[in-house]
């Protein structure tokens, strides 16, 4: 067959004659299944407080299943997932971990482009986060120490202006 698409995929019956005019037609029918090739997919990377999500996707294909593999040197990672998302629970260590993600179908087969875990740790820093609220905090405190101090410093001039007005009447 030639130039089918999807589109074409069902059930068809059959009629076949023989040239013989002694037999007589035989009467039979076929499922025809229409594959779309994969494309290649992508992955994306949600990066979450105590876990990564990897999700994979392909734009083409139609019953697509998805397997992911851990590449070297993370590799000791495990191996082999089956299905389009993945959790990855604690997060790695410092080491390098780089996945890769394979979507195919009966006709065709696509690997993605390897992702290295660290896109995660740029993301979400461990150490340092609270830097700039402490920095906030600090600066605030000493804009408030400094209003505390200057207006008390300038309430207890005026008492002492009124202090010495109150002390020159006899």
């Amino acid at each position: 067959m030639n130039n089918v698409q999807l589109s074409d995929s069902g059930l068809y019956h059959i009629k076949t004659h023989y040239m013989s005019v002694l037999k007589p037609p035989k009467y039979s029918r076929f499922h025809l299944q229409v594959f779309e090739r994969v494309s290649k997919p992508n992955i994306t990377a949600e990066c979450r407080r105590n876990n990564i999500s990897l999700s994979c996707s392909s734009i083409r294909g139609n019953e697509v299943t998805y397997s992911w593999e851990t590449l070297p040197p993370g590799g000791n990672h495990g191996g082999l997932h089956l299905g389009q998302t993945m959790e990855i629970y604690p997060l790695p260590p410092s080491e390098s971990t780089t996945y890769t993600c394979t979507a195919k179908n009966p006709v065709s087969r696509a690997t993605s482009d390897p992702i290295d875990l660290g896109v995660c740790s740029i993301q979400q820093p461990r150490d340092g986060r609270w830097v700039p609220a402490l920095c906030g905090l600090s600066a605030l405190f000493l804009i408030g120490l400094l209003i505390f101090f200057y207006k008390t410093n300038h309430s207890n001039k005026n008492e002492t202006v009124i202090h010495v007005i109150i002390n020159n009447y006899p």
